[in-house]
């Protein structure tokens, strides 16, 4: 929950009171420090030169005001508020049964104390369990992050390069050599395995091996296709470790789906054998002339039984000729089921091939137009953003482009609205659980926050207009940290947009390589304090290796660093617990 403040002088970190945007239970924090958001998207002139913007006064040594009250004491005085109305209530109720002795009054005092202090702090306890719950459930929340992680168990691999890792409920699925072991992710027990055959594909899965936004379910089942026996097999795996298994049509292609699924995909109509094409003097293909191709059937089937749950038929539209053909040492092929590609993550299907493409969400909700061929993910190009919201909806391409002709994005939010943006979402990769209630988006070289509440959705809170994030890391404890064209993290007050901290490129090794951070930073897990990073060792790519960095989200120091020399690696967070790849195997961390 949140809730705008009314207009107050003393707001921290913004010019316009009335644009603060607070919350609940937020962390103690240092003051904002350089950039400052304005409401109307430009800085304010006249601007006190004693005040930096950042709601800190500043005494005449330089020393900086006292923080603001952390969480504990905030928890504290609402759950003192909270028992004195109820006090207040019953008084009338027992007040004719008050003692009317002094050792009965003395007694009664000390009683009626204990009381109200054990219900505060029985309030301070629920609502940090509460917390802490939403903590284990988001996208990369851990346990705690305080201290430096050391190995705790291991599960050695014939292969893990190749090996993958599943959450399921309180379970790590660790998928490698031809089985699944399902892994107590506190202590590397090994509560079952399953044999599940070569080149097993079990998910969905997160974005393994790379950075972005991950909010994928536990999967529950586990659904895994073995591709290397004829026929192929499904194998649906339970969290207890029993199995069902059955065997899929000649020739079927398929994906693991959530919630025991499998997502099928079938040409239907004539497919034209593959054949070479025409090339023209650029090296570019043309297809024949009034050449046509087959409708794509999209299913979703229950993967233990077959039975359908849903199904769309994605029509053949023009088509664009790279959508249509593969490469066979160099030479270009008409290949209409060879070209067929899909993707499947954050809740979002997008499927693409010769003259079929489209997004669907996992209920079958179709999120492109049909009717409309110059819809995104039209033409089999990926320039779609379609993603799924850590605090529930999704958000699409818009149909029409921002005023300057700039592609912007839609925002579908849980209660059934829309918000429309005038740029393009930026999409947390992690999160401590709570919704603030508001959403960042990059509109041109500005970064701006759009409420997502109900009562004002789509409203402009703030603007910070020269900061152009390319990537919004974590958004924790009421601060976004965010990473901008240069390679520099910010520590951004999610309630003003005032700079709390900056962190220099050279630290994470990100300095010029902003535009593709998915691959220099491989996630990012947070325990409400704390954000780690896996980061590339070497963004040159001369030598290997990795880092485990870890960012405190107060000041943005480095609160500690672990080198590794794996080159390449999976982290994972299961209930809590961390667990990687290695070069050896899967290793758990706390």
């Amino acid at each position: 929950m949140t809730e705008r403040t009314q207009p107050d002088s003393a707001a921290p970190g913004s010019s316009d009171p009335e644009k603060v945007h607070t919350f609940d239970l937020i962390d103690e924090v240092p003051g904002a420090s350089g950039r400052i958001a304005d409401p109307d998207g430009a800085r304010p002139d006249g601007a006190d030169p004693d005040d930096d913007g950042s709601g800190t006064a500043a005494d005449p040594d330089g020393e900086p005001a006292a923080r603001e009250p952390g969480r504990v004491a905030v928890a504290l005085a609402g759950a003192g508020a909270a028992v004195g109305r109820t006090a207040r209530r019953g008084a009338a109720a027992v007040r004719r049964r008050l003692p009317t002795t002094r050792r009965g009054k003395v007694l009664l005092a000390g009683g009626t104390a204990a009381v109200v202090v054990l219900a505060v702090v029985a309030g301070v306890l629920v609502d940090g369990r509460l917390r802490h719950q939403a903590l284990l459930a988001a996208p990369g929340g851990v346990r705690s992050l305080a201290e430096q992680p050391t190995e705790q168990w291991s599960v050695d691999l014939d292969d893990p390069i190749s090996a993958t890792l599943v959450e399921m409920p309180g379970l790590l699925a660790v998928v490698g050599d031809e089985q699944v072991r399902g892994v107590d992710p506190a202590t590397g027990e090994v509560r079952w395995t399953v044999d599940v055959g070569q080149y097993p594909d079990c998910g969905p899965t997160g974005r393994l091996g790379v950075g972005g936004p991950v909010s994928a379910a536990p999967a529950d089942p586990l659904v895994c296709v073995s591709s290397g026996g004829d026929p192929q097999e499904v194998t649906v795996i339970q969290p207890d470790g029993t199995t069902a298994r059955r065997e899929l049509d000649d020739g079927a292609v398929v994906a693991p789906s959530t919630d025991g699924t499998l997502i099928t995909f079938e040409l239907t109509g004539r497919v034209p054998e593959p054949r070479p094409v025409v090339v023209d003097k650029m090296g570019a293909a043309h297809l024949p002339k009034g050449f046509t191709g087959p409708d794509l059937v999209v299913r979703e089937e229950d993967a233990a039984t077959g039975t359908e749950r849903w199904s769309e038929t994605v029509a053949f539209g023009d088509p664009l000729p790279e959508s249509c053909v593969t490469y066979d040492e160099d030479a270009p092929k008409l290949d209409v089921a060879g070209a067929l590609g899909w993707t499947l993550l954050d809740g979002v299907l997008e499927v693409q091939g010769c003259g079929v493409s489209a997004a669907l969400l996992l209920d079958g909700t179709r999120l492109d137009d049909p009717a409309d061929p110059a819809d995104a993910p039209a033409g089999g190009l990926d320039t779609a953003s379609f993603a799924a919201l850590p605090d529930g909806g999704w958000v699409q391409p818009a149909p029409e482009p921002a005023a300057d002709g700039a592609p912007r994005d839609a925002v579908h939010l849980p209660d059934g609205g829309a918000v429309t943006l005038d740029g393009r979402a930026l999409v947390p990769w992690a999160t401590d659980g709570r919704d603030p209630g508001l959403l960042l988006a990059r509109v041109g070289s500005r970064t701006s926050a759009v409420s997502t509440d109900t009562k004002d959705a789509g409203e402009a809170l703030w603007t910070v207009p020269d900061l152009a994030v390319v990537a919004v890391l974590a958004r924790v404890s009421g601060t976004a940290v965010v990473m901008d064209e240069e390679g520099e993290v910010h520590g951004i007050d999610l309630g003003t947009g005032a700079e709390r901290w900056t962190v220099d490129p050279d630290v994470l090794s990100t300095h010029g390589s902003a535009w593709t951070v998915e691959s220099m930073i491989f996630g990012a897990y947070t325990d409400g304090d704390t954000v780690l990073f896996p980061v590339s060792a070497d963004p040159a790519g001369e030598s290997s290796g990795l880092r485990l960095l870890a960012i405190d989200v107060r000041d943005g120091s480095v609160r500690w660093e672990i080198g590794q020399d794996t080159p390449y690696t999976q982290v994972i967070s299961v209930d809590g617990y961390i667990a990687q790849i290695t070069q050896q195997g899967v290793v758990g961390l706390g």
